[in-house]
Order: C-alpha cells, then structure tokens, then sequence
C-alpha cells in the first residue's frame, strides 16, 4: 500500500519508518529497497484486504494524478484504488476471475475499470478507426472480463492512447469497439462525473 498512517497523519513510506494500517490498524513498515516500487507492508507479510495486489508504477502514476485524500481509501473492508465522491476506480495490473470481477462490480457499486493494457490486453489490433469509434481484434483474450458489466478502460501507457471498451463480443476471435481518448480526456471525464 502506498499510504499508512502515522500520528493521525497519512504518510508515504520511508526508510525504517512504521506506522498504521488504515483499514485494520496494525503496524506496518516501510519496505524502501531498490528494486520495488516503496511501499508500506503489514509485519504478517499478508495484506489485511483480500483484493490487495502488489504495486507497480503503474499504479503509482495513475494514483499520483488523483489528491492523496482520493487515493487508497478505506471502502468497509476494502482499500479502493482512488474513490472521487461515491466512484471508485479500480485499478488492475493482472487479470482476475469471473467471480472476482462480478464480486467487486457488487461491492462497489458505482464504479469503472482502468486495466493496464500493454500487460492486459497484449494481442488487441485495432482495426477500423474514424472519428466517433474503433474497432478491435483481440487474440487471446483474458475471457473473464466478458463478465464485468461497469465501465472497461484500457490504457496503453504515456504517450500512447486508451480505450474506452463499449463492447467486447464474446464469440472468437474475439472483437469489439470503442472509443479512443488520451490519458488527459480520461482525467477530464472523471472530473465531469463527478461534478454531477
């Protein structure tokens, strides 16, 4: 996790640093080596939330884009990604089940997926491209995410694009449209959301 708390405060990991968990209270430490993006561990080594996934940079500059307070926040016995309001937006670097996926669209309700394309969706082809939609060949799909009925949004890295995935179609080859955007008319889209 990228935030604990310490003295009230929410704080950053930092060498030979403890602190709180904020969704079980337990200590945990600031694991601050070179290889690994820093972060805070429970002492157990075993997260307190289930859905915990490790941290990659990804993660990190998608969250940095957001106000700490927006970042990692306690949803009953969950840490969500980043909550604006009542929205949450998952975040995912690797593929989950089926029931994993209808699990957390119930828990969380209102909510979208911001998946990590260049690791999720290698062996997506975009095909047809005009102004208001794309199409897509998808090889090899990770077939559980037919299942997830909020909002899909894959992004491809800076300097490339996302997708904003309207429709997968499940029979194979795999294929489906959607609507291509930049990192920056995503952000603006969330904003907008959340105005409302």
């Amino acid at each position: 996790m990228k935030w604990a708390i310490k003295n009230g405060q929410r704080i950053l990991a930092t060498p030979n640093n403890k602190a709180e968990c904020p969704l079980c209270k337990k200590e945990v430490i600031a694991k601050c080596g070179l290889i690994k993006v820093w972060h805070w561990a429970h002492k157990s080594n075993k997260d307190c939330d289930n859905w915990y996934e490790p941290e990659t940079q990804w993660h990190l500059e998608w969250k940095n884009k957001f106000p700490k307070e927006q970042q990692e926040v306690k949803v009953g016995k969950h840490r969500a990604d980043i909550k604006i309001k009542d929205m949450v937006i998952e975040l995912q670097n690797s593929n989950l089940s089926p029931k994993e996926i209808i699990e957390r669209e119930n828990y969380y309700k209102n909510m979208i997926w911001l998946l990590n394309g260049r690791k999720i969706a290698k062996n997506l082809e975009l095909r047809k491209k005009n102004k208001s939609y794309i199409t897509f060949r998808w090889k090899h799909p990770p077939k559980s995410w037919w299942k997830a009925k909020k909002p899909i949004y894959l992004d491809f890295g800076l300097g490339f694009f996302m997708i904003h995935v309207r429709k997968i179609y499940s029979n194979l080859p795999c294929g489906g449209w959607g609507h291509l955007l930049t990192r920056e008319d995503f952000l603006k889209k969330i904003k907008e959301m959340n105005k409302k």
